[in-house]
């Protein structure tokens, strides 16, 4: 192109500002000759670059990717590749990636995430970043589709080399991304079920390390295409919660072009917002200087909320798109690096949640360049943040360290709000401080009006129990506790577990199957046990059955009858969750209070307590728990019912532990749909909700042992009457809780991760049974832990594999038993009895009747008296 006036061309020329600061002030161009330009050399001066450091201004490329090797990992992966056992079980990955189809590199980046994810995941820090707690899913995706594995390889390139600052680590990303984008197209040209977890697992993995505009739009775009087309099986996707929160939030932005230039002008309120975030900025930088903590990043935060508003409609999308890179890369590598450094200190926590809460404030000054897709990536980690920093409050003995980081919190807590409000997802409104709630919103100590129907008890069409009923009138209680006595027993009853008596028991002794022999006493009816909760026989009796030496022995009801119960219940249970779709998981019986036995049944989910509940017992009069404390803010965001149907207490203590397992159980499309479906109730609308569960209610009623005869009584139980109840323990978030569906909220015990559980829950349980009378032993304890049989598989222990298997049948024929209707059989023994007698005639059946009114017996039946006595 000619010049000025038609002359010459001018010359094309690059600008620099790495010049030497002498040709700076002379405004003269510099060569940029280290050390000593020439122009300094020409006027016989001291070049500025003798002064500069040489490898902090002019640094060496390396000759090797860095990929933060160190000795261990090499270790790790030689390891690895010589017995291929993944180096990070904890992940649950079956079947692991096979390390001979990878380089030593790849291995490299695949340890880099795997471990990343476990170490969080080992601090129940998981929920605090954005993608950690993925990791696991898109490993076991990648290893079928290889399309998806580069995109994860990439995004660990990525995060290395966002770490490293190395330049070809970042190449060793891009070369990554272009083999997982040309898979991604080819699998969209042959998009089916079979692959539509796929190819959303990798446009989500790509969109996440996007940093240009036009590519982010075209693969969040798709991604919104490919969640539209999985709508028809969204509920068999390995996805299905995050296409369920999609539709509350934006998957993709408008599509202005890029060099567009008539986009939305800032508003002020928008801008007042965002002074409001510089203040809240400023006052934990106040926070962390008078702690002597660090600053940086806060101040970064700062500095970037400063220059966030000269956002002007000047900019076009693309260049918007371009001012977010810098937030965005901080939502998805700072976090992890803040939590490994820190250890997730509650200093720590308050700085990550602050980091998400900008990018819910920046959401209305960029709506076209989809702030509010980030935005909602942010919400689950600040409240979980908020969640761990009221565990630490409620865990320690003095909570006046606590009060700054809390405080400091509302303001995070109030954007989630704010910005739900905006995305128009309807919640209720938060109490005034957080996260202490003021009481409890839902007392449960008063009774439904009659008036009032939530719920179709009277219907017909669903299944009660036909077991001898009784009420007490509740003493006067606080709002604290509830009884299980004070729930109606026959209105609310049809969830109830049968009584175990009056069916077979199994002997594994020998082949032959003796029946229960039960001996009813009238002269102790008065003394009838409740057994509302565990469905234990409604009458006091002896129960005569098999011992060891194949002779029968007596033994109380009381006693007897619990035992009989928790033998079935361990396959009641484990078939209970195969029956709701719960995959690879069951109970076991806890026959000792030690953490080392607990552990080696790990992992363990949860542990379900039966106790006998304590009638006599009186509530704190300041409405605190026995042990621990009320958690009110905890029943919100984790899965916590109340108890609003008598006898239903062990299946709602299962529940309590399965849904708040979610990450780790496999619980199936039909528990997840209803946790979702219940996720924003208060905890008696979710009671209300699970007694109205079609497939909870079916499956429940499905051990009911069915009968002809139908007993409508009732009576009011005395203080003799013995009433069992179930409650879960269970890790949620990083706190270990108590869920009892007659308390009004969950009960903290302190501060516990998975892998801590079975050594903070076990004195937890020997606080709670130290408050009985020492000779009090009707307890119980049910461990919720993975299938033995697949570790049995995975150890190559067949004889385990044997007997898991064994106890698997045993179960099974218990099942059916209970479930078995013996009346018929009775009768039939009885008439053939009967005919058996009438056949040796009229003499022989009245001499019979004759000898039992006077209280003789031949010899035969002395000696069956005496060995059934002994």
């Amino acid at each position: 192109m000619a010049g000025p006036g038609g002359g010459p061309p001018r010359r094309s020329h690059t600008k620099s500002r790495k010049g030497c600061e002498t040709c700076k002030r002379r405004h003269i161009r510099c060569d940029e000759n280290f050390p000593q330009c020439r122009n300094c050399t020409k006027h016989n001066c001291r070049c500025p670059y003798m002064d500069m450091p040489v490898q902090e201004e002019r640094a060496v490329t390396p000759e090797k990717a860095d990929l933060l090797w160190t000795p261990e990992i090499e270790a790790e992966i030689e390891r690895w590749q010589q017995t291929g056992s993944f180096p990070f079980p904890d992940l649950y990955i079956y079947p692991a990636p096979a390390p001979q189809f990878f380089s030593f590199e790849d291995l490299r980046l695949i340890h880099h995430v795997a471990s990343v994810s476990s170490e969080l995941s080992a601090h129940d820090a998981g929920n605090f970043t954005i993608w950690t707690r993925q990791i696991p899913l898109f490993l076991k995706i990648g290893i079928d589709y290889q399309f998806v594995m580069h995109a994860l390889l990439a995004l660990s390139a990525t995060h290395l080399a966002w770490l490293t600052d190395c330049p070809l680590t970042a190449n060793i990303a891009y070369e990554h991304r272009g083999i997982a984008l040309k898979g991604l197209h080819e699998a969209i040209g042959g998009f089916s079920r079979q692959n539509s977890d796929a190819v959303l697992a990798a446009s989500l993995l790509l969109s996440w390390q996007a940093t240009e505009w036009r590519g982010w739009t075209q693969l969040m775009h798709g991604t919104s295409s490919v969640i539209d087309a999985m709508q028809p099986w969204k509920n068999e996707s390995q996805f299905g919660d995050f296409i369920a929160e999609q539709s509350t939030f934006p998957t993709a932005p408008p599509s202005p072009a890029p060099g567009h230039k008539k986009l939305s002008n800032p508003r002020k309120q928008d801008l007042d917002s965002l002074q409001q975030a510089y203040a809240q900025l400023q006052k934990v930088e106040a926070h962390l200087k008078g702690n002597g903590e660090d600053t940086k990043a806060i101040q970064q935060l700062m500095s970037f909320v400063r220059g966030v508003r000269k956002v002007s409609p000047s900019h076009t999308a693309a260049q918007r798109f371009e001012m977010l890179n810098p937030l965005r890369a901080w939502l998805f590598w700072l976090p992890v690096m803040f939590l490994q450094q820190t250890r997730g200190s509650p200093s720590a926590l308050v700085i990550l949640a602050h980091y998400y809460t900008v990018a819910l404030v920046v959401e209305p000054l960029f709506p076209e360049v989809g702030a509010a897709y980030f935005g909602s990536l942010s919400l689950c980690p600040i409240e979980e943040i908020a969640r761990r920093l009221f565990s630490i409050n409620v865990s320690q003995s003095s909570d006046s360290d606590m009060q700054t980081p809390l405080h400091l919190m509302e303001y995070p807590i109030d954007m989630v709000s704010k910005f739900r409000s905006r995305m128009g997802w309807i919640q209720p409104e938060r109490t005034a401080s957080f996260p202490t709630f003021h009481g409890n919103e839902y007392s449960m100590a008063e009774t439904y009006p009659s008036t009032i129907s939530l719920s179709p008890y009277g219907n017909p069409a669903f299944t009660y129990s036909q077991e001898h009923l009784m009420t007490m009138p509740p003493d006067p209680m606080s709002a604290s506790a509830i009884s299980p006595l004070t729930l109606d027993p026959f209105t609310n009853h049809y969830l109830g577990i049968p009584s175990p008596s009056g069916f077979g028991h199994h002997q594994s002794s020998n082949s032959n199957l003796e029946p229960l022999k039960i001996s009813t006493s009238s002269s102790n009816r008065n003394s009838n046990i409740n057994r509302s909760s565990l469905s234990m026989p409604t009458s006091r009796a002896c129960i005569r059955c098999l011992n060891t030496t194949t002779r029968f022995r007596t033994y109380p009801a009381s006693l007897l009858a619990i035992l009989l119960a928790f033998l079935l219940r361990l396959g009641v249970f484990t078939f209970l969750l195969d029956n709701l779709g719960v995959k690879d998981v069951q109970f076991e019986e806890m026959i000792t209070l030690d953490a080392d036995y607990l552990r080696q049944l790990g992992p363990v989910y949860g542990v379900i307590f039966l106790f006998k509940y304590p009638t006599g017992e009186k509530a704190n009069a300041d409405g605190t728990p026995k042990d621990g404390q009320y958690d009110h803010a905890a029943a919100e965001n984790i899965f916590f019912a109340a108890q609003t149907i008598q006898n239903a207490c062990g299946t709602q203590a299962l529940l309590s532990v399965l849904l708040n397992k979610t990450g780790e159980i496999d619980v199936g499309t039909p528990l997840k749909d209803f946790k979702e479906f219940t996720a924003g109730f208060p905890a008696e609308f979710r009671g209300e909700c699970l007694s109205n569960s079609e497939l909870i209610r079916d499956v429940h009623n499905s051990f009911a042992k069915s009968s002809p005869f139908v007993d409508e009584t009732q009576r009011t139980a005395t203080d003799d009457d013995d009433v069992y109840h179930f409650i879960a323990y269970t890790s949620i978030n990083g706190v270990l809780y108590e869920l009892d569906g007659l308390q009004p909220a969950p009960i903290a015990h302190g501060a516990s991760t998975f892998e801590e559980f079975p050594e903070k829950v076990i004195p937890v349980l020997q606080r709670r049974i130290g408050r009985y009378p020492a000779h009090e032993i009707r307890f119980n304890l049910l461990a919720m832990v993975r299938d033995l049989r697949i570790r049995a598989r995975e150890v190559g222990d067949q004889e385990m594999l044997y007997r898991e298997e064994q106890k698997r049948s045993d179960w099974q024929f218990e099942n059916a038993l209970r479930r078995h209707n013996f009346v018929g059989f009775a009768g039939e023994v009885l008439k053939g009895v009967i005919a058996d007698k009438l056949k040796e005639g009229p003499e022989a059946y009245n001499k019979s009747g004759d000898r039992k009114k006077k209280g003789g017996a031949g010899d035969e039946d002395e000696d069956e008296d005496e060995e059934m006595a002994g």
